[in-house]
């Protein structure tokens, strides 16, 4: 299991180390420039050390003193240079570890665009938030971290023990003992925390979907008055977060008082060792500057620990956040473009042959669906909720991929096309409509962003969105807040049907696109799209019958299974579920005309 971990952890800095790209040389430039600055802190110790004994050996040959002088201007330079190279380092790896971040997110966000909704649906929103931002950003703090500070702490424990095996062999073992101790005991602490710290960050993506739930949804929690009920499910999910950050902490505070005990111990041990020796020898083998080097040493080293420990809390919390991160970047597409795709669509013709599918193995929603639709027709789909009408068009523009069977747009499978070639010549308004935050005109030019004022005054006319966007002060450049909260939900429907027009497509899917809109609005709209586009395939899923009686085709949906397929004269005669619809819809209704 530890074998198992460990290489999942090399694969995760193999894959993360890739994004630091043209960063690679701060990064590099840090590790020189932190390696001069250990060696000149080293140097400054030890020539410290050479000013105490010649201070010493005044008394008996005075004329050391120009010695004194030498080795103080060899401690000042060595200082300049240490402070001059350390701001440096500062510099070049703040640059490499911001930089690293902004690969990471724009790798993260990229690879996003690039998933399925399947692949999408494996994390939710809030979970995708978190690690483009806390994760990335834990990750930047640690590899910053690692680059200066981490690096810093072998540099100087080898050079120092290096100087010490100069100075004094017969305790350099003092350091071979203590520190590979001390070591130990921290990476027992980062095993012992890292758990934690894994299951604050999975209740974060609680916390972020508690937060997004109630802003988005704020008009619906005021108007059922559960303020109090959000309120609370938000103080637990942070309650949670803060007992595991306390535990976590509790482990990770054994950090400094270790250090401290292991700097005082080895202090203690010298001094005791060191004193002896000098006595005993009457300094023939230790003068007291190589003591007070020692102690130096000692300082340097476990203070360069101390900065590890310090760390090494940086360090924990990165790991599951690098994991995390390191998730989004290896989920594979499972929507990609073939090999040498089509990168023509020949007409809006569409076919579905022997067609299932499933989003969970085991659980079809949709079973042995077969039709064909000419291009340029017209086709309408009605059925109960849950019917799986959404799930039936979306596998056109392959947002998912078929189980079994195949469908095929302009009499080719949609597999053989080039993914952006399929998307342009297929324009979906969904059900759920969604505006940008921008201007009427930005949002529009979605379709097409090289879209012409009459290009976009036509499609807007056909959409029947022209009328309400005059009535606005700043016409096209009214301002659209985040989602679309400052427009009526039949404006948003017919501003995005107007933006699908704009793409010009020889597919047009409606889903439900003008249940918003009055019925007479919503017969325009498709009196525009006929007389307007007639070469264009278009497709209406509805729950008004009379917004697909004039369709030339028909499908009536039960169950994810078609149970009738045909124009609305046929439908009357042979489909008891469309009849009742109708009957429901039409004839009850007494003020809707049947021939309109």
């Amino acid at each position: 299991m530890r074998n198992k971990e460990n290489r999942i952890n090399t694969k995760v800095i193999r894959k993360l180390s890739h994004y630091i790209g043209k960063y690679k040389r701060d990064t590099i430039f840090t590790w020189i420039l932190v390696l001069i600055e250990s060696i000149c802190e080293v140097l400054v110790a030890f020539f410290t050390g050479k000013i105490v004994n010649v201070f010493n050996s005044l008394s008996e040959t005075p004329s050391n003193i120009t010695q004194v002088y030498i080795n103080c201007i060899i401690v000042a330079s060595l200082a300049i240079v240490a402070a001059t190279t350390g701001i440096l380092a500062g510099f070049y790896c703040a640059s490499a570890s911001v930089g690293l971040s902004k690969n990471l997110r724009k790798a993260m966000f990229n690879k996003i665009q690039e998933y399925s909704f399947s692949n999408i649906d494996k994390f939710s929103t809030a979970s995708i938030v978190t690690r483009t931002t806390t994760d990335v950003t834990n990750v930047q703090f640690a590899f910053q971290s690692i680059i200066r500070a981490v690096i810093r702490a072998p540099f100087m424990m080898i050079f120092a023990i290096i100087f010490c095996f100069i100075t004094a062999p017969n305790l350099a073992w003092i350091y071979l003992v203590i520190v590979p101790v001390v070591f130990f005991i921290l990476l027992l602490i980062l095993f012992k925390a890292h758990p934690l710290f894994v299951k604050i960050f999975n209740t974060y993506d609680k916390l972020n979907e508690d937060v997004q739930e109630d802003v988005s949804g704020i008009r619906v929690v005021k108007a059922f008055n559960m303020v109090d009920y959000q309120t609370s499910k938000f103080y637990n999910t942070s309650d949670n977060i803060y007992k595991n950050f306390v535990k976590a902490e509790r482990i990770v505070a054994f950090n400094s008082p270790i250090m401290n005990l292991s700097i005082y111990s080895a202090i203690i041990i010298i001094a005791l060792v060191g004193s002896k020796t000098i006595l005993t020898s009457l300094g023939s083998k230790m003068a007291v500057g190589d003591l007070t080097t020692l102690v130096m040493y000692v300082m340097m080293i476990f203070n360069a620990l101390m900065m590890v420990s310090m760390v090494f809390t940086m360090m924990i919390i990165s790991k599951n956040s690098s994991e995390r991160i390191v998730e989004i970047l290896d989920e594979k597409p499972d929507i990609i473009s073939k090999e040498n795709p089509i990168t023509e669509v020949k007409d809006g013709s569409i076919d579905f042959k022997n067609v299932f599918f499933e989003y969970h193995k085991g659980k079809e929603v949709l079973s042995n669906i077969n039709f064909h639709i000419s291009s340029g027709d017209t086709l309408g789909i009605i059925g109960s909720t849950g019917s799986s009408k959404t799930t039936m068009i979306s596998l056109i523009a392959r947002l998912y991929d078929v189980t079994k069977g195949e469908i095929l747009v302009g009499g080719v499978n949609v597999k053989d096309y080039d993914l952006k070639v399929l998307r342009d010549e297929v324009s979906v308004v969904l059900q759920k409509n969604l505006l940008f935050t921008g201007t009427i005109k930005s949002n529009l030019l979605w379709g097409k962003i090289d879209a012409s004022m009459d290009e976009i005054k036509s499609a807007c006319d056909i959409a029947q969105a022209s009328e309400f966007i005059s009535s606005f002060p700043n016409k096209y450049d009214t301002q659209i807040s985040e989602g679309g909260t400052n427009v009526s939900g039949g404006q948003k429907q017919r501003l995005c049907i107007a933006r699908a027009l704009l793409k010009n497509s020889k597919i047009l899917i409606l889903d439900d696109s003008t249940s918003a809109c009055d019925t007479h609005t919503d017969s325009l709209i498709r009196e525009g799209l006929k007389k307007y586009r007639p070469d264009m395939t278009k497709i209406i899923i509805a729950q008004r019958i009379l917004s697909i009686k004039d369709c030339d085709n028909i499908i009536v949906l039960d169950k994810g299974k078609i149970v009738a397929f045909g124009n609305n004269k046929q439908l009357l005669s042979s489909c008891d579920i469309y009849k009742e619809l109708y009957d429901s819809q039409i004839k009850a209704g007494g003020d809707f005309d049947e021939t309109n």
